[in-house]
């Protein structure tokens, strides 16, 4: 695993603005500008005195007060965690894996319980629970495809209680690949793959996009360098709107057998390049939960100064088993996440 910078992207490993590392045909895809990065809102203040759920406002003093409760988390998810702490948000992670970096981290809360596909009702009944004391009315965020299918199975009673952001189903006949899996596939042959994060408000608005090219390199690495892909981002945007789609997506694009770039995979979860994105400028966790709650943030764009050579993962037995894996950069103040990440690197190999 490699480390990620825990605050927004000041360090990166190296420089590199082109496609120096991007085989045809995907140079020819990236190009021109990308909209204008402005600095986020202001902090918010610590949560509120508890107060029954029909009291609650839905437009709090500060556009980040809402808890953000992280339902079954990923080691990347640790990334929304510290984004959104920075902001004063009150966290809630509720996990059954007993080595996740997000439990861990400083200012949350953390409730364990058993694995997730045992014991359904109980994740919806602690869910239940937060929302009674949990205000102003908090977002609720899956962090994976089974919490995924957890809230969408028990919508009609959680989401009187909570914003629900990921919800958006877009895997189709276009599309019907898991993102890592495309990816592993992409660079095990020898081709890059280009994965775009985009974030839209409730008005349709893009307010943030990172492309990153994925390409193999000397075995076992792969080098992921932040790109311009304006005409990628429009037709990804395109697709998109076509599915009315709000808040965030990642896009996987790879060339066919007949060298034509095509949409290989398409999500609302996202994976380790999210918090290559954080790295590189774009604070995609906060443009996610902004767009889930109605917060104002002005659009951000990446500064294209990433390259990376990271090592490969192995692959599991699911498709979802992330490309490669990120640990969290070591922190005086917040160490736990990285010896909690050691420990479970140790304890899988």
């Amino acid at each position: 695993m490699h480390d990620v910078p825990e605050s927004a992207p000041g360090a990166v490993a190296a420089t590199g603005q082109g496609l120096d590392h991007i085989p045809h045909p995907l140079a020819a895809h990236t190009s021109a500008a990308c909209p204008t990065r402005v600095a986020g809102a202001r902090p918010a203040s610590t949560r509120n005195a508890p107060q029954p759920a029909s009291s609650r406002p839905d437009a709090p003093a500060s556009a980040f007060a809402h808890p953000l409760v992280l339902l079954d988390p990923r080691p990347h998810s640790l990334a929304f965690v510290r984004s959104l702490r920075a902001r004063g948000t009150p966290l809630v992670v509720l996990a059954s894996h007993r080595l996740e970096p997000a439990s861990y981290a400083r200012r949350v809360d953390r409730h364990r319980l058993p694995a997730l596909a045992a014991a359904p009702e109980r994740w919806q009944a602690r869910l239940l629970e937060l929302a009674a004391r949990l205000e102003p009315r908090p977002l609720l965020l899956p962090c994976s495809e089974p919490a995924v299918r957890l809230v969408r199975d028990a919508r009609s009673t959680l989401e009187p209680h909570f914003f629900c952001a990921n919800m958006q189903p877009l895997t189709d006949d276009t599309a019907r690949d898991e993102p890592e899996a495309a990816l592993r596939r992409a660079v095990l042959r020898g081709e890059a793959a280009l994965e775009v994060q985009v974030t839209h408000d409730a008005s349709g608005r893009r307010t943030g996009m990172c492309v990153l090219a994925w390409a193999p390199g000397a075995a076992p690495y792969v080098l992921v360098t932040s790109v311009e892909g304006r005409a990628l981002v429009e037709r990804s945007d395109a697709w998109l709107r076509a599915r009315h789609h709000r808040g965030y997506a990642r896009l996987v694009w790879a060339p066919d057998r007949f060298g034509k770039l095509h949409l290989q995979a398409a999500s609302t979860l996202p994976g380790p390049g999210l918090a290559l994105a954080v790295e590189d400028g774009v604070d995609l966790p906060a443009l996610a939960y902004a767009a889930a709650t109605g917060a104002a943030l002005l659009p951000q764009e990446a500064r294209l100064r990433l390259t990376r050579r990271l090592c490969l993962a192995e692959a599991g037995p699911t498709d979802d088993v992330p490309l490669v894996e990120l640990w969290p950069r070591p922190s005086g103040r917040d160490p736990l996440p990285w010896l909690v990440a050691i420990g479970r690197s140790l304890l899988r190999s």
